[in-house]
């Protein structure tokens, strides 16, 4: 087996749980390693730090599946990885009778970086981000059809690939080819057709959030709720199953906001959809002195990388400045952040130069992230993306 020697002054993030080995922090490449191949990482003194798969291509050529000496990267550790997944969602509830829809595996969480898979009921959609993986992928599939029990499974395509030197299309890997997701969150029903399929096909890093909505608008007796970003608008039906009089979900997606209409009269939800781009709805909104007693601003992700933070902080704070225009004093705002560029602190700051901005006060009652589904080792910040923030707004 190769090894990949780290440098001088690169080891105590690896040692302390890293599991990301950067290029620059490669010292040398002992052997002849193909892409996909498994190789072992040690530091300048030929310590043994992990084992991982090799991506020569990518601005990450290793990343760590296992910190044992003992164990083989094969079938058999990708499918005891499978196993343990499976059961520790099972550990915390899930599936349900209420909930049908969860993150099976989450890459580094489950001590398999490059591979996520999300389950929609009988449906798993997974994501094969790195060589490695994508030589194991049909492997991955069976077992997932025989661990999970899940009756088909799709591969979707990731731009990440191209970083890895492969680049897929979406194939169903085993089972009949649905023709949309169907799956539970908290009792409702959800149906989605695969063409509006997001990353695997649904934001389900966001469901404690729904659920928050939910008991927000019921517990303070929110009558008007603005939901921007609505996408197939599951926040905007917690708004209104908990008790809100108007609910207006804003989204520029036709077929979001028409799926959204579609899923809200299935529950006999009243929801008003509005086709429209945020950046243009809300100087409308302001114009027109409507006032909310929620606020939810869950934009798409605006710091892609670290070279776009200050643009997209600014675009944050513009975005979130005219949101907090429309709360009504007294009232919530619910703040959300996929950018795992920019850190929850950041994020904070932000959030307070843009109520200044706005001359209300925002004072913060929850800061939360990831829900249980979606676990990352702890010395691994950057797979913490999300953040939500649920603050009071006052003049």
């Amino acid at each position: 087996m190769a090894t990949v020697v780290l440098r001088s002054g690169r080891v105590k993030p690896i040692f302390l749980g890293h599991p990301w080995v950067f290029a620059q922090a490669v010292a040398k490449v002992e052997g002849a390693p193909d892409a996909g191949d498994p190789v072992t990482v040690r530091d300048p003194k030929g310590n043994f730090l992990g084992r991982g798969f090799y991506s020569p291509k990518s601005a990450i050529p290793v990343r760590l599946l296992s910190r044992r000496e003992d164990e083989t990267l094969d079938a058999a550790a990708i499918a005891r990885r499978i196993a343990a997944a499976v059961a520790f969602r099972g550990s915390i509830g899930l599936p349900d009778d209420a909930t049908t829809g969860y993150r099976l595996i989450n890459a580094e969480g489950d001590r398999l970086p490059g591979l996520i898979v999300d389950r929609f009921g009988d449906v798993a959609v997974m994501q094969v981000g790195t060589a490695g993986m994508r030589r194991h992928r049909d492997a991955i599939a069976a077992e997932l059809v025989r661990v999970a029990g899940v009756k088909s499974v799709i591969a979707a395509a990731v731009d990440q690939q191209r970083d890895e030197g492969f680049a897929d299309e979406e194939e169903v890997l085993r089972g009949p080819e649905p023709n949309e997701l169907r799956f539970l969150e908290r009792g409702f029903e959800l149906a989605l057709p695969r063409s509006l399929a997001q990353k695997t096909g649904y934001y389900l890093d966001q469901r404690r959030t729904r659920a928050r909505v939910e008991s927000l608008v019921r517990s303070a007796k929110l009558a008007r709720v603005l939901d921007l970003y609505s996408y197939v608008g599951t926040v905007s039906m917690a708004a209104a199953r908990g008790g809100a009089e108007r609910v207006l979900a804003v989204d520029r997606s036709a077929t979001a906001i028409a799926t959204g209409g579609a899923l809200a009269t299935h529950h006999q939800l009243s929801i008003e959809h509005r086709c429209e781009d945020v950046k243009r709805a809300l100087p409308e909104l302001k114009r027109a002195k409507e006032r909310f007693d929620l606020v939810v601003v869950d934009p798409p992700k605006l710091v892609p990388t670290r070279k776009h933070l200050d643009r997209g902080e600014r675009a944050y704070g513009k975005l979130n400045t005219e949101a907090m225009s429309l709360v009504r004093d007294g009232g919530f705002l619910i703040s959300c952040s996929c950018s795992a560029a920019m850190d929850a602190q950041r994020f904070r700051r932000m959030l307070a130069t843009a109520a200044r901005k706005a001359g209300r006060e925002l004072v913060l009652l929850e800061h939360a992230g990831l829900p249980l589904d979606h676990p990352t080792p702890i010395a691994f910040p950057e797979g913490r993306y999300l953040d939500v923030v649920l603050g009071r707004i006052t003049r």
